[in-house]
C-alpha cells in the first residue's frame, strides 16, 4: 500500500491559514501595536479566556484558549484587546476573495483558514501567488501547505508556521510521513497518542509496520481510514460550501455560581442567542446540548435528540433545562454553554409536523428577531433571562 496507488498524484490541494489572525489584524489597523505581544481576548481582570494572540505573546508562553489572568501573568507587559469579531469577518471575506480567483473549488474550514483545489495546476506557484496578494492587498501573513490531498496539505502549512509555504509532493510523501508524530495525524488525540506511545509507537512510520487487525483492534470503525492515512493515501475532496455542523454559544462567569437557580437565567440567554442565529442562518437543530465547567475546571455535557427540529427560544430553553436538570450541580459552575447540532433547513421541516403550539412560537420568534436586528440587540427576552439582563445592565452602569 503506497500513496502512488491511488489517484492522489493527479490531484493539487492549497491550504492556506492566516498567521495569529486576530491578533495580526489588530496589528494591520493600528501599526503601534507592531512588534509588541498583542493578546485577544478577554481582561485579565476577568473570567474569560485568550482568542488569540501575537507571536511576540506566544514567545512568553501564553496561547488560544488559556485564561485570560493565566496569560497576564506570563506576559504581564501584554497588550490585551476585545475582539472585534465584524471586522475580522470582513478581513475574512476579503481573503477568501483572493482565493477565489485561483480557483472556483474553495473549502471554509473556519474564519481563518480554508482549502483550495488547483488540481491540474503548479500548486507551489498559486500558493505563492496568494500569499503574495494577501500580504499586498489585505496587509497580513499566511501560511500555505501543498499536497495531493487535504490532510498533508494541513499538516504542511502547520509545520511551516509562521509566514512560511511546504510542498509534500507524492514521491516524498511516505518518507516525510516515516518520521512524523503520530499525534500530527487526524483524529488522533492527547488520549489515543499517549495509548500508543505505551505501545512504543510514536511515529506513522512504527505505527505503519502493523498488521491490518491491529489498527481495527485499537480505531475499531476508523483503523482501516487510519491505516490509509499511514500510507499517506487520502481521497477526500475539497468541498464548497460545507454546512455548519453546529451553533453555541457559552458563558464564563465573572463569580462561580452554585444551584441552577442562579444558572436558568444564564441559559436562557445563551438559549436566545443561539436560536436568533439559527434563524438568521434559517435552520433547526434536532440535538440541544448543554456544557457546564465546574471550579475545578472538570467538564460535563448532556445531549437531547429530538424528533421534530425546533429554533425558537422557549423550546430550546425549555430542553436545555432539562439537560442542566440531569446534571449533579453539587460544586460551583464557572462555564455554562448550549449547542444545537443535526442542523437542517428550515424549509426542509414539513409543515404537518408543527402543532400550532409550535407555530405560535415561530411567529414570536420572527417578530422578536425583526426588533433585534432593527435596534441592533434583543428587545425581547425570555422571562427567565431577566435576571441575566438586570445583572448586565447594573455591570455597565
Amino acid at each position: 500500500m503506497s500513496a502512488s496507488g491511488s489517484n492522489n498524484l493527479q490531484r493539487s490541494i492549497i491550504h492556506v491559514d492566516a498567521d495569529a489572525f486576530f491578533a495580526s489584524v489588530e496589528q494591520r489597523d493600528d501599526p503601534s501595536l507592531r512588534g509588541k505581544p498583542v493578546i485577544v481576548g478577554s481582561d485579565p481582570k476577568t473570567r474569560g479566556v485568550v482568542s488569540t494572540c501575537s507571536y511576540e505573546a506566544r514567545s512568553f508562553g501564553v496561547h488560544s484558549a488559556m485564561p485570560s489572568y493565566q496569560a497576564y501573568k506570563l506576559c504581564p507587559q501584554g497588550i490585551f484587546i476585545k475582539p472585534r469579531m465584524k471586522r475580522y469577518q470582513e478581513v475574512s471575506n476579503a481573503m477568501f476573495e483572493i482565493f477565489s480567483r485561483y480557483s472556483p473549488i474553495v473549502e471554509k474550514v473556519s474564519i481563518d483558514e480554508g482549502f483550495i483545489d488547483v488540481s491540474g495546476a503548479d500548486g507551489q506557484n498559486i500558493a505563492i501567488c496568494i500569499r503574495n496578494d494577501v500580504k499586498n492587498e489585505i496587509g497580513i501573513t499566511v501560511t500555505a501547505g501543498v499536497s495531493y490531498c487535504k490532510y498533508l496539505a494541513k499538516i504542511a502549512s502547520d509545520l511551516a508556521k509562521p509566514d512560511g509555504l511546504m510542498v509534500i509532493t507524492p514521491d516524498r510523501a511516505y518518507s516525510f510521513l516515516s518520521n512524523l508524530p503520530v499525534s500530527r495525524l487526524p483524529g488522533i488525540g492527547p488520549k489515543t497518542q499517549a495509548k500508543l506511545v505505551s505501545m512504543g509507537i510514536s511515529t506513522v512510520g512504527v505505527m505503519r509496520q502493523m498488521s491490518e487487525d491491529w489498527f481495527e483492534d485499537v480505531f475499531g470503525k476508523r483503523g482501516r481510514r487510519v491505516r490509509e492515512l499511514c500510507f499517506g493515501i487520502d481521497d477526500e475532496p475539497v468541498t464548497t460550501g460545507q454546512d455548519v455542523k453546529s451553533v453555541s454559544e457559552e458563558m464564563t462567569f465573572a463569580e462561580d455560581i452554585i444551584g441552577i437557580g442562579g444558572l436558568k437565567p444564564h441559559l436562557a440567554d445563551l438559549c436566545q442567542n443561539v436560536c436568533f442565529r439559527l434563524r438568521r442562518s434559517r435552520l433547526k437543530c434536532k440535538t440541544v446540548g448543554v456544557k457546564v465547567r465546574f471550579s475545578d475546571f472538570s467538564t460535563i455535557t448532556r445531549e437531547q435528540t429530538l424528533h421534530i427540529p425546533v429554533s425558537s427560544d422557549a423550546e430550546l430553553f425549555s430542553l436545555a433545562v432539562d439537560l442542566l436538570g440531569s446534571v449533579s450541580l453539587d460544586k460551583p459552575v464557572r462555564l455554562l454553554g448550549v449547542v444545537a447540532k443535526g442542523l437542517v433547513p428550515e424549509n426542509n421541516v414539513q409543515p404537518m409536523l408543527f402543532s400550532a403550539h409550535m407555530a405560535s412560537w415561530d411567529a414570536v420568534a420572527k417578530s422578536s428577531d425583526a426588533l433585534r436586528v432593527k435596534y441592533g440587540k434583543p428587545v425581547l427576552f425570555l422571562g427567565a433571562s431577566l435576571k441575566s439582563q438586570e445583572r448586565k445592565k447594573r455591570e455597565q452602569q
